[in-house]
Order: structure tokens, then sequence, then C-alpha cells
């Protein structure tokens, strides 16, 4: 549950993208971005195993994993365009999907 955390403050980092400093420590982010969103989609998978309270952070796992796996897309140099229209759509639910995220984390870490 501990990465389901991260991933939802990760995604909540798309919030602060209007401060020179966090823009900067968004894009050096990037690179990490996949990684953890591959293990918060396996974590997210693999919670379904523990039983029906680990319902929600499961569903929330997998959501929160394919909006940091996306995020892939941004590394591709020629769309830079197209990208940052979509990036300003894919920040208006990467912000409602973060803070249910690190609920269901906080749940889910109460509920061992």
């Amino acid at each position: 549950m501990e990465f389901l955390l991260l991933g939802g403050m990760i995604l909540l980092m798309g919030v602060l993208n209007k401060i020179l400093v966090f823009k900067q420590a968004n894009k050096a982010l990037i690179g990490l971005k996949l990684p953890i969103g591959i293990v918060v989609f396996f974590v997210g998978v693999s919670s379904f195993a523990k039983g029906v309270g680990f319902i929600f952070p499961g569903i929330m796992g997998i959501i929160a994993g394919v909006f940091l796996i996306m995020d892939l897309l941004k590394l591709i140099p020629m769309a830079s365009d197209s990208l940052e229209r979509v990036d300003i759509a894919i920040t208006g639910f990467q912000i409602p999907i973060g803070i249910l995220t690190s609920i269901s984390a906080i749940i889910g870490l109460f509920m061992r």
C-alpha cells in the first residue's frame, strides 16, 4: 500500500506545475513515473487477493498505475505540441485520482 500512496502523491504533483521549482522537479520525476506506475499497477492487481476490503485500493491502484504509465508518452520528443494539450486535459483527471488513490492507500494501510 505504500507504493499506492507514493503513486497518489506523484499524481498530485500535477497541481504544482504552475510553480517553477515544482515544474522542474516534475520534469525530473518523469523518468521515475514509469517504474513507479508499473509497481502501483501490480500492487493494485495483487491487492484483490487480500480480500473484499481491498477492492477500492485495488481499483485505485490500477487506475493510478495506468495514469503514471501514460506519462511515458511525454518522453517522445516529436509529439510535444499535441502532448501539451493532452497534458492539460489529463491534469484535470489526475488530481481527483491522486486524492482518491492517497485516501485508499491510507485506508489500506490500516486494514492489515
